[in-house]
C-alpha cells in the first residue's frame, strides 16, 4: 500500500524561520561576550547532557555567542551585553535531560532541541519562558506530564511536542492564545477533543493530534478558527461521524483521521471543504456511497480511503479532480465497471482499487495518465484483456492484476514491454490454462514477475534470460514442462525463484548452483523497496494472506523446485548457495544421497527434501545449520542415525516418518531398532532355522512388504491431492467428534467440549448472529464473539477471517491436531463449525480477557494488576508455551506470542491462546501476490529475512511479554515507522545506563520485591537477545520464573 502524507510542518516551518531572521534584523550582533546569566544558564545546560556535538565545541570561553547553535540579539531598549534570543540544536545527538537552567534565558525566543535523544520529564521553569515564541521538542525521548511545564508560554505561536512519550489529559493544555501551530503527535495523550483546544486561539493554522490515546467525537471542531488549515487526527479511537461544523471550514487543506473508528456516510456537505489538498480517512468505518461531490474539490492532490465499507461504483466526479495525484480505495466493496473518465487526470501518479468487487474491462482512458508510476487492481473481478493504449504508461513501475480473470497473456506482454520503466509485474491467478509465449522482447526494468497459479502450458521461455534485472520469478501451480533451463543460472541478480507445483522433468543443472547472487553476500538487492512502498506477498497455494516484505533486500532468498517430476541427484555444488533461505525439493524423483555439503549453506532456515528416492543417512555435519527452524526428509529410504545436535531437538517425528531405516531419539532408539534388524539365532541352530525364527523372519518380511505399499500409496494420494487445488467441498471426516450437517454447514464437537448437544442454530443463536455487540476481541485471524450457550455456559467463538487455503479435510485435520494440545494453561478449542463459508473455532471463555486489557486499558487502582498476579501469569503462559513446544505431539510453534493472546480466567491464572492459527489459515503460501495483511509487535529480529516462525523467536516474544509485565508499557507505542518507540530498545538503553529502577512499572516497584523484579528483568533480557542461538529454551524460562516463586515462598 502507498501511503503519503502532506506536510505543513516543513514549510511553515521556513516562514517562522524566516520570520525570525527578519526580526533579528533589529538587533546587533557582534562578538561581545553575552550575559553572565544567559552564560552560566548554558554551561549547566550542557552540564547535564551526556552526550552531543556541542559538549566539546562550546568551549568555556565567555564568547557565547559564537557558540555552535546560540543565536543573540541587542534589544534596543537594553544597553548592556548581549542576550541569546535563540537556541537552535537540532539533530546534535544529544543525551541526557534538559535542564531548568535555559528558564534563566529570559530573552529566548526560539528554542528547537528536536530530533535528539533527550530523556525524562520537561523542567517546570521552562513556563518562565514568557518571551518564548517556538518551541519545538519532537522526536526525543521525553516523558511524563507537560501541561505545568509549558502552561506559562503566554507568547508561544509554535508549539511542537510530538514524538515523544508525553501523557496527560489533552485538556489541560488549552491555554495558548496566539498559537498557530499546535502538534501533540505521536504520544500517549489521554481524554477528549475538548472545546477550548480551539476557542482559545483564533489564528491557529496546523493542529495535529495524531497517534495517541484520545477518545469521543469531534463535535467541539465548532470552536476551531476558519483560519485552521491542516487537521489531524489519525490513529486514535476517535468515534461517530463527522460534526457539521467541520464542513464551515473553508480554509482546510488536509484532513486526515485515519485509524480511528468513525463510521456512518460521508456527507455531501463535504463539498463545502473546496480548499482541500489531502483527504486521508483510510483505516475507519465509514460505509455507504462515496458522494458525488468531487466537482467542487478541484484542488485535492490525496485521496486516501482504503480499509473502510464503501460500496457502490465510482463517483464520475472523481475525473474532474485534475490535480489528483494518489487516488487509494482499497480494501473496500466498490462494485460495478471502473468508468471512470481518466483523460483529464494527467497529475495522476498512484492508483490503487485493489480488493474490491470492480467489474468489466480496464477503462482505456487510464492511457491518458502518462505520469502513472503505480497501478494497483489486485483481487477485483476484471476481465477481458489488457487495452494496447496501455503501451503509452511509459512512467509505470509497478503493475499488479492479480487475482482477476484477465486473458491474452501474449497480448498482455506485447503491450507492457513497450513500459520501459515496468519493475513489477504481478499476473498471479489469471490467464488460466494459457500457453506461454515463447517470443517476447523488452521488459530490461523488470524486477518482480509473478505468473503463479494461472495453469499456464508450455516450458520456461528464453525471453526471461534478457531479463537481466530480474530478481523475483515466480511460475509456481503452472502446468509447464520440460527441463529447468541452464541459462537459469546466468541470472546474475535472481535470488528469488519458484517454479513450485508443475510438470517439471529432467535433473536440475548445475547451473542453478552458480546463481551470484546467492553464492556471494556483495551481490544484494538493487532495489530499496518493492515499487513506491506497495508491500509484496508470499504465499503459498489459496491462502488469504501471506508474509509482507516492503523491501525487494527482506525477500528470502529461496529456491522452490517442490511437486515436480525431477530426477537426478542432489548436487553437492548446492553448497556454494551460501546466501540462500529456503531450499524445497520435496515431492520429486531425485535419487542418491544428500550431500554433506549443504551444511556450507549457513543461512538455510528451511530445507524440505521429503517425497523423493533419496538413501543413504542424514548428514551429521547438518547440526552446523543454527538457523534451520523447518526440516523434512519423510517418506525416503535414508537409514542411520538422526543427528541431534543444533536445530535437530526441535523438528517433530513427522520429518523423518516413511524411512524405516532411521533411528536415534526423535524416533526409534537405534539399540531397539538394530535388534529388530538382527533377531538372534539361538546357541545350536547355526545350520538351520527353528520354526519360530521363520515365522518371524516371514511376519517381518510381510510387515515391510505392506509398509512399502502404504508408503507408494500414501505418495500417489498426496500426489493426487497436490494437484486438486481447487476442490474444497471434501466431506468432513467423523472419527474425532460428533457431526451434523445443516445443508453447506458442519459442527465438530471435539471430546474435550462441555457441550455434548449443540447444534449449528443454537452456536449462530448464541452469538446473536454475530451481532456487532457480541464482539469481545479481534485480530490477524479475525474476530471473536461472546457466545451464551443452550446450558448455560459461555463460550469464545473466532469468526476466521480469509480463505483457509486447505480442502475440507486437511483443515478439519489441523483442527483436530488444535483440539489435542490440552494444558492447563492453553485455551481449549472446544470444537469447530463451517457455516457457509465461515470457519468458526469455539474456544473456552476466559472470563477476565486478556493481559492486554489488564496492562494497558483499564483503569482505576482495582484494575491495577499485582506483583504476585502479574508473576503468576509469567508463570503459567511460560508453562502453556513449554508444552507446545516440548511434549504437544506434534510440536506447536506458536507464531503470535503477545500479551492480548494471553486470556485470564476467572482466578487470573494464565491461558495461551491463538496458538496454532498462522498454519491453519497459511498452511503453504508461497506464489507472490499483493494481497492485504499486516501486524505490529512482538517480532524477534531475525524475522526480517525469514519465512518461517521458530521455538527461539516465540522466546522472543515471551520476552517482550515480560517486559510488559514489568514496565505496564506497550511493545510499540505508536504505529508509525521510524518515529515508533520500542519497548525492547529502550529497556536496553536503560540498563546500560544503570536506571533499572525506572524501568519498572511504579504500581509494583517496591524496595521488598526488587530482587525478584530484577530476576524477572535479567530474565527477559535473556529472551530478548538479537542472537536467537543464545536465547533459552521455553523449559529453562520457566525454570528460572518458578526459582523467583520459590525465593517469595520462602521470605
Amino acid at each position: 500500500m502507498l501511503t503519503m502524507r502532506f506536510n505543513p510542518m516543513t514549510s511553515l516551518n521556513w516562514v517562522f524561520l524566516a520570520c525570525f531572521i527578519c526580526s533579528t534584523l533589529s538587533f546587533e550582533t557582534s562578538s561581545q561576550h553575552c550575559d553572565p546569566n544567559d552564560l552560566l544558564a548554558l554551561k549547566q545546560f550542557v552540564g547535564d547532557l551526556t552526550s552531543g556535538s556541542i559538549i566539546t565545541s562550546w568551549s568555556n570561553e565567555s564568547i557565547c555567542c559564537q557558540w555552535d547553535g546560540v543565536v543573540c540579539g541587542n534589544n534596543i531598549n537594553v544597553s548592556v551585553s548581549n542576550r541569546v534570543i535563540a537556541l537552535i540544536l537540532h539533530g546534535k545527538g544529544l543525551k541526557g535531560k534538559i535542564s531548568s537552567s535555559l528558564a534563566s534565558l529570559d530573552h529566548l525566543k526560539r528554542l528547537d532541541l528536536s530530533c535528539n535523544h533527550l530523556r525524562d520529564p520537561l523542567p517546570l521553569e521552562l513556563s518562565n519562558l514568557k518571551q518564548l515564541e517556538y518551541l519545538d521538542l519532537s522526536h526525543n525521548m521525553l516523558s511524563g506530564p507537560v501541561s505545568s511545564s509549558v502552561s506559562g508560554l503566554e507568547s508561544i505561536q509554535w508549539l511542537n511536542l510530538s514524538s515523544n512519550s508525553f501523557d496527560g489529559d489533552l485538556l489541560e493544555l488549552e491555554r495558548f492564545p496566539d498559537i498557530v501551530v499546535f502538534n501533540l503527535s505521536n504520544n500517549s495523550f489521554t481524554g477528549q477533543f475538548g472545546s477550548r483546544i480551539c476557542s482559545n486561539s483564533k489564528r491557529i493554522q496546523v493542529l495535529d493530534l495524531s497517534m495517541n490515546h484520545l477518545v469521543g467525537s469531534l463535535e467541539a471542531l465548532e470552536n476551531c478558527s476558519m483560519s485552521l488549515q491542516q487537521l489531524h487526527l489519525d490513529y486514535n479511537s476517535f468515534a461517530g461521524g463527522f460534526p457539521d461544523s467541520l464542513y464551515s471550514m473553508s480554509s482546510l487543506q488536509g484532513l486526515s483521521i485515519a485509524g480511528n473508528n468513525f463510521s456512518g456516510q460521508l456527507s455531501k456537505e463535504l463539498s463545502k471543504l473546496s480548499s482541500l489538498k489531502s483527504l486521508i480517512i483510510s483505516g475507519n468505518r465509514f460505509s455507504g456511497r462515496l458522494p458525488d461531490i468531487f466537482e467542487n474539490l478541484t484542488q485535492l492532490e490525496l485521496l486516501c480511503a482504503h480499509s473502510n465499507l464503501f460500496s457502490g461504483p465510482l463517483p464520475s466526479s472523481l475525473a474532474q479532480c485534475l490535480k489528483l495525484r494518489v487516488l487509494d480505495l482499497q480494501n473496500n466493496s466498490f462494485s460495478g465497471p471502473l468508468d471512470l473518465d481518466f483523460t483529464g487526470m494527467s497529475n495522476l501518479y498512484s492508483l490503487d482499487l485493489a480488493t474490491n468487487h470492480f467489474t468489466g474491462s480496464l477503462p482505456v482512458s487510464l492511457s491518458d495518465c502518462k505520469g502513472l508510476n503505480v497501478l494497483n487492481l489486485a483481487k477485483n473481478e476484471f476481465c477481458g484483456q489488457i487495452p494496447k493504449a496501455y503501451a503509452n504508461l511509459g512512467s509505470l513501475v509497478f503493475f499488479s492484476l492479480s487475482n482477476n480473470s484477465f486473458i491474452d497473456l501474449p497480448g498482455a506482454l506485447s503491450v507492457l514491454q513497450h513500459c520501459k520503466n515496468l519493475s513489477t509485474l504481478i499476473l498471479t491467478k489469471n490467464l488460466y490454462g494459457e500457453e506461454i509465449p515463447r517470443n517476447v522482447s523488452g521488459f530490461q526494468s523488470l524486477t518482480i514477475l509473478a505468473l503463479g497459479n494461472c495453469a499456464l502450458k508450455g516450458q520456461i521461455p528464453d525471453w526471461l534470460l534478457r531479463c537481466k534485472k530480474l530478481e523475483v520469478l515466480d511460475l509456481s501451480w503452472n502446468h509447464l514442462n520440460g527441463s529447468i533451463p541452464t541459462w537459469i543460472g546466468q541470472m546474475k541478480n535472481l535470488f528469488y525463484l519458484d517454479f513450485s507445483n508443475n510438470s517439471l522433468t529432467g535433473e536440475i543443472p548445475k547451473s542453478l548452483t552458480e546463481l551470484k547472487s546467492l553464492t556471494s553476500s556483495k551481490c544484494s538487492s538493487s532495489i530499496s523497496s518493492s515499487s513506491a512502498g506497495i508491500p509484496l506477498y508470499v504465499k503459498r497455494n489459496k491462502s488469504a494472506s501471506g508474509l509482507p516484505y516492503k523491501r525487494l533486500s527482506s525477500f528470502p532468498p529461496s529456491l522452490y523446485l517442490s511437486n515436480n517430476r525431477l530426477n537426478g541427484t542432489i548436487l553437492p555444488e548446492f553448497g556454494r548457495l551460501k546466501q540462500l533461505h529456503v531450499l524445497d525439493l520435496s515431492w520429486n524423483n531425485i535419487t542418491g544421497v544428500i550431500p554433506s555439503s549443504i551444511s556450507d549453506m549457513e543461512n538455510l532456515e528451511i530445507l524440505e527434501l521429503s517425497h523423493n528416492n533419496l538413501h543413504g543417512s542424514i548428514p551429521s555435519s547438518f547440526s552446523k545449520l543454527t538457523f534451520l527452524s523447518k526440516f523434512s526428509v519423510a517418506y525416503n529410504h535414508l537409514h542411520g542415525v538422526i543427528p541431534t545436535d543444533g536445530q535437530f531437538y526441535s523438528f517433530p517425528n513427522s520429518s523423518f516418518e516413511g524411512n524405516p531405516g532411521l533411528c536415534g531419539k526423535i524416533v526409534s532408539p537405534c539399540d531397539v531398532f538394530n535388534s529388530m534388524l538382527k533377531p538372534t539365532i539361538p546357541s545350536g541352530s547355526s545350520k538351520k532355522f527353528s520354526r519360530s525364527s521363520i515365522l518371524g523372519i516371514i511376519i517381518s518380511i510381510g510387515v515391510g512388504i505392506s509398509l512399502l505399499l502404504a508408503i507408494v500409496i500414501h505418495r500417489m494420494l498426496r500426489r493426487d491431492a497436490g494437484d486438486r487445488i481447487d476442490d474444497f467441498d471434501e466431506e468432513l471426516s467423523q472419527s474425532h467428534g460428533l457431526f451434523e450437517g445443516f445443508g453447506t454447514s458442519k459442527l465438530v464437537l471435539f471430546q474435550s467440549s462441555h457441550c455434548k448437544e449443540l447444534t449449528v442454530m443454537d452456536l449462530l443463536n448464541s452469538t446473536n448472529n454475530f451481532n456487532q455487540a457480541n464482539i469481545i476481541g479481534c485480530g490477524g485471524f479475525g474476530l471473536v464473539y461472546k457466545a451464551y450457550l443452550p446450558d448455560g455456559t459461555k463460550a469464545a467463538v473466532k469468526r476466521l477471517s480469509g480463505d483457509c487455503g486447505q480442502m475440507e479435510r486437511e483443515f478439519q485435520a489441523e483442527v483436530e491436531a488444535l483440539s489435542r494440545a490440552q494444558h492447563k494453561n492453553l485455551v481449549s478449542l472446544q470444537g469447530y463449525c463451517k457455516h457457509g463459508n465461515d470457519r468458526l473455532l469455539i474456544y473456552s471463555y476466559m472470563e477476565n480477557g486478556s493481559l492486554d486489557y489488564w496492562l494497558h486499558e483499564s483503569v482505576g487502582e482495582s484494575s491495577v494488576l499485582k506483583w504476585d498476579v502479574r508473576l503468576r501469569i509469567a508463570q503459567g503462559a511460560a508453562c502453556g508455551l513449554a508444552y507446545l513446544h516440548k511434549i504437544c505431539e506434534p510440536n506447536i510453534v506458536h507464531r503470535d506470542v503477545k500479551s492480548s493472546n494471553i486470556l485470564l480466567d476467572e482466578k487470573f491464572e494464565a491461558h495461551l491462546a491463538d496458538f496454532g492459527l498462522s498454519r491453519l489459515l497459511r498452511p503453504y503460501d508461497t506464489h507472490v501476490t499483493t494481497d492485504l495483511v499486516g501486524t505490529l509487535g512482538y517480532i524477534p529480529p531475525e524475522y526480517s529475512q525469514t519465512l518461517t516462525a521458530t521455538c527461539r523467536g516465540d522466546v522472543y516474544s515471551f520476552g517482550v511479554v515480560l517486559l510488559e509485565l514489568l514496565t505496564g508499557r506497550r511493545p510499540v507505542e505508536v504505529r508509525k515507522g521510524k518515529n515508533c518507540r520500542d519497548l525492547v530498545s529502550w529497556m536496553f538503553q536503560m540498563k546500560s545506563e544503570k536506571r533499572e529502577s525506572e524501568i519498572i512499572d511504579s504500581s509494583i516497584w517496591d524496595k521488598d520485591n526488587e530482587k525478584q523484579l530484577f530476576e524477572m528483568l535479567e530474565i527477559a533480557c535473556k529472551c530478548l537477545d538479537p542472537d536467537p542461538k543464545r536465547r533459552p529454551l521455553i523449559d529453562e524460562v520457566v525454570s528460572c520464573l518458578n526459582s523467583i516463586e520459590n525465593e517469595v515462598v520462602q521470605q
